[in-house]
């Protein structure tokens, strides 16, 4: 009967051992586990963080490529400025192509040609346009107030109007610059 309470001591002894060192087994497995989901959970917002930036940044391309757009293709600019001037009544529009003008990138100068030798900048095309017209001061302030956001970047360098003489309107002349990314 001895051997038997021995016996029975000694299977109980080691069916608790066996059941602490099974429970810290499985407290490992656990922790493991739950370090592992936390870094499932950081991936899976990085990835989505990622995700949306590259969207974002997608977006700002276009919008920056609808602003400096990638030709110097200046037609679609004088077509809207020109059924602008229909809308406002304003008369005797004409266009003026000046020089194109490159911007270094690097440095904001303003270039009136490239570089011949060494390397060449990054430049930015600029492309002066004066408008000369007749207008109201009405129909001026909105035809400028539509030049100005026109999807296109523009520039206004200047703009005179002086009244002309024994007429009610007045003459007036803007310069704009456009810009693009490569030539025209």
């Amino acid at each position: 009967m001895r051997k038997q309470k021995t016996a029975f001591l000694i299977v109980v002894t080691v069916l608790i051992a066996s059941g602490l060192l099974f429970s810290f087994y499985v407290k490992l497995k656990i922790s493991s586990l739950n370090s592992l989901r936390v870094s499932i959970s950081t991936m899976q917002l990085s990835f989505l963080d990622k995700k949306l930036t590259k969207e974002k940044s997608s977006e700002e391309t276009e919008q920056l490529k609808q602003l400096f757009p990638e030709t110097g293709d200046i037609t679609e600019f004088i077509e809207h400025a020109y059924k602008t001037s229909r809308r406002y009544s304003i008369k005797n529009i004409t266009f003026d192509l000046k020089s194109s003008e490159f911007i270094d990138l690097s440095s904001g100068k303003v270039l009136r040609a490239m570089p011949i030798t060494g390397q060449k900048p990054k430049v930015m095309y600029s492309y002066p346009i004066t408008i000369n017209f007749n207008s109201g001061y009405r129909d001026l302030a909105e035809f400028i107030r539509e030049i100005q956001n026109h999807e296109r970047l523009v520039t206004l360098k200047s703009i005179r109007a002086k009244p002309e003489k024994e007429k009610d309107y007045l003459a007036v002349e803007i310069v704009a610059d456009l810009y693009s990314m490569e030539e025209k």
